[in-house]
């Protein structure tokens, strides 16, 4: 329910936030530059604004049905006792109430009700801190509104959002209730293994769900707005702005392909051959039978947006994807609203649609030309989200601790970092200098004789500006 109301508020911001007829702030078309249209701040600080009923639709959606949903599936009915309501029409309601809820309409209603209910609330300061914290990590999720600029250090403050609401539970739809999950994640309990946590199959199909949902609000951004990339390589990036959705993507990918070996296996092991009779049947009904069914790993097609093609060929037995495969401009069209990895191809070229994708991203293109299949591109783009995005300390400085995500680890250095002594400069004659001020005393007496004599006989040409 919960991951339901923000599907439901990212479908919101996509749609309605930069759209004039919808009440939305387009960028200011008069402003002349490369990157950073000044509007993004006022759509930015609409999300500062908006942030709060956002977060606290999601966290109500998850204490309100989550525990229903989880004894009535426990006594095995389908029809859980609120309201009477079956699971997919809770899924529905949640995600009605996050998009109303980061309206324009719906937001003023949403703080006013729960103003007045505030008061009768038990564990109010406890959510309150929670919802704070989420906030916080949600803010710097679209950008930065000052540098007006995107990268990857703001898609890994939404995976710490996203973090943060599985360690408060709301990736699970029963169990312990919120006010449990708040009160071990206080205790400092947040980063134990519990039993309770959803296996990683949920996980991954939570997440590729979500991230169709806020890359549709982020290429708007990116789009609309010309945000500038934040610390990007250029042509030698993987990505001017992105780097977790290709890595999802080819998971995605790779639980494609380990899905349909498992299917030829089953069906070996069955020994069963689909064949059309001789004189009955057409090719298509031939094509239908030998067809699998939905691939599990695949997002719900609801969150994908109104605005992106269905899907119209799937699975089939010799449907066999290499990482070579986004360069089929068919197979680019037809999937990029289901696979990840194909939508974030589309869209390099989509906006770069005059460049021959070979110079416009000369890493994706020799990705593609790997031989080892998805999982040694999922390892390699794993690799290299490690070291080029959490190991770089510009990225990860921005990051905020909480209660949540807490910095709870021992420093790796146990003495305090100390100035150098020395110099990596050698003298004339070979010995080590003293770094100017390292003893006391006066500098200029520390420092390196002049030249009297020069290797070959020769003086060094002096630059024109040198005095």
């Amino acid at each position: 329910p919960a991951l339901a109301s923000l599907n439901g508020s990212l479908s919101c911001m996509s749609k309605t936030w930069m759209d004039p007829n919808n009440g939305g702030i387009p960028p200011d078309f008069k402003v002349k530059a490369r990157f950073g249209n000044p509007e993004f701040r006022t759509w930015h600080a609409r999300l500062v604004e908006r942030s709060y009923g956002i977060v606290r639709c999601l966290m109500d959606c998850h204490v309100k049905y989550s525990s229903a949903i989880h004894a009535a599936a426990a006594a095995g009915e389908e029809v859980v006792n609120v309201d009477g309501l079956t699971k997919k029409q809770i899924l529905k309601e949640c995600y009605e109430q996050g998009y109303s809820v980061a309206s324009n309409e719906g937001h003023a209603i949403f703080l006013q009700q729960h103003k007045e209910s505030s008061a009768e609330c038990v564990s109010s300061s406890k959510q309150e801190d929670i919802i704070a914290e989420l906030r916080a990590y949600l803010h710097d999720s679209f950008g930065h509104p000052i540098r007006i600029d995107y990268g990857t250090g703001h898609e890994s403050s939404f995976i710490v959002f996203l973090l943060s609401l599985c360690k408060i539970g709301c990736f699970r739809w029963g169990g312990a209730n919120k006010k449990e999950n708040i009160d071990n994640n206080n205790n400092g309990g947040g980063d134990d293994k519990n039993k309770s946590n959803p296996p990683p199959e949920v996980i991954g199909l939570a997440s590729l769900s979500l991230f169709h949902a806020y890359l549709n609000v982020t290429r708007g951004l990116q789009r609309d707005y010309m945000l500038e990339p934040a610390g990007s390589h250029g042509v030698w990036g993987l990505d001017d702005y992105h780097c977790v959705p290709f890595y999802l993507g080819a998971c995605q990918m790779m639980a494609r392909e380990q899905w349909q070996k498992d299917q030829r296996a089953k069906k070996r092991t069955n020994d069963v051959k689909v064949e059309p009779e001789q004189g009955t049947g057409t090719d298509a009904e031939a094509e239908a039978a030998n067809r699998m069914p939905d691939n599990p790993y695949l997002p719900e097609t609801s969150s994908h947006g109104a605005d992106q093609p269905t899907p119209v060929d799937t699975h089939l037995d010799n449907d066999i994807w290499l990482p070579s495969i986004i360069h089929d401009r068919p197979v680019l069209e037809a999937q990029r609203s289901t696979y990840l990895y194909l939508s974030c191809i589309y869209f390099i070229q989509q906006i770069k649609p005059k460049v021959p994708f070979f110079e416009s991203s000369p890493m994706l293109n020799d990705i593609s030309q790997i031989g080892g299949g998805w999982s040694k591109v999922s390892s390699g783009l794993l690799r290299l989200y490690e070291g080029e995005v959490l190991d770089k300390m510009p990225v990860v400085q921005h990051f905020v601790f909480g209660k949540i995500f807490s910095a709870n680890w021992s420093p790796s250095r146990k003495t305090p970092l100390e100035a150098p002594k020395k110099t990596f400069i050698n003298g004339p004659m070979g010995e080590e200098c003293t770094a100017p001020g390292a003893s006391g005393g006066d500098v200029s007496a520390q420092r390196a004789p002049a030249l009297t004599s020069y290797p070959g006989g020769m003086p060094p040409t002096r630059a024109p500006w040198a005095k």
